[in-house]
């Protein structure tokens, strides 16, 4: 798979630290399984986000850059990155965040299914899903949201689901194959 490192310049990809941050990355990359369980872990994000209704993402190929702040090199393994989500209406929250649990719960759990040397990579997921409540709670106030508790019933559910329903694997893997072709395009392109 093709590493993004637009706006690197050749004195910058010269050094021991770029170096050093490319190997790590493609030795990840070509891990037996990575990429499978990396885009079936999106692709399941997508695929409880649209049971909420259509929504717009982009894809972002693997990418390298340089973080000024840090002073450092930074990369990430591809993603989506869901420009739109759902919008919660307030006479059905609960719903809203019991779904939205689902979406976010979901990658990491097709992700360990996939790849089960992996902790699934549901750790930025859940930070996400934490603001998500703690964003709804000071936005409507009066609702209290146990976030644990509904990450937690969030996994039994999806992942009985994805058990008792062959159908939904199927539809995650068919938008996994399609992200892979979109993120070795989008790659290509920012090379």
């Amino acid at each position: 798979m093709v590493i993004a490192t637009d706006g690197i310049s050749d004195e910058q990809k010269a050094t021991a630290e770029f170096q050093s941050t490319y190997a790590d990355m493609t030795r990840t990359l070509n891990a037996p399984g990575f990429v499978e369980a990396l885009v079936a872990h999106e692709a399941a994000h997508l695929v409880y986000y649209e049971m909420m209704g259509p929504i717009r993402y982009t894809v972002l190929p693997p990418r390298i850059f340089y973080s000024p702040d840090r002073q450092a090199f930074d990369g990430h393994f591809a993603a989506v990155l869901v420009e739109e989500e759902p919008v919660c209406e307030p006479h059905c929250w609960q719903e809203y965040v019991t779904r939205m649990a689902h979406a976010a719960v979901a990658g990491g759990i097709v992700g360990r299914k996939l790849f089960p040397a992996s902790n699934g990579g549901d750790e930025g997921d859940k930070a996400r899903f934490n603001k998500l409540c703690v964003d709804l709670v000071n936005h409507f106030g009066g609702i209290s949201i146990d976030v644990e508790r509904v990450w937690r019933q969030a996994q039994d559910t999806v992942t009985k689901q994805l058990e008792d329903d062959p159908n939904i694997m199927e539809m995650i893997q068919r938008r996994a194959d399609a992200i892979r072709l979109e993120i070795v395009k989008r790659a290509t392109e920012m090379r």
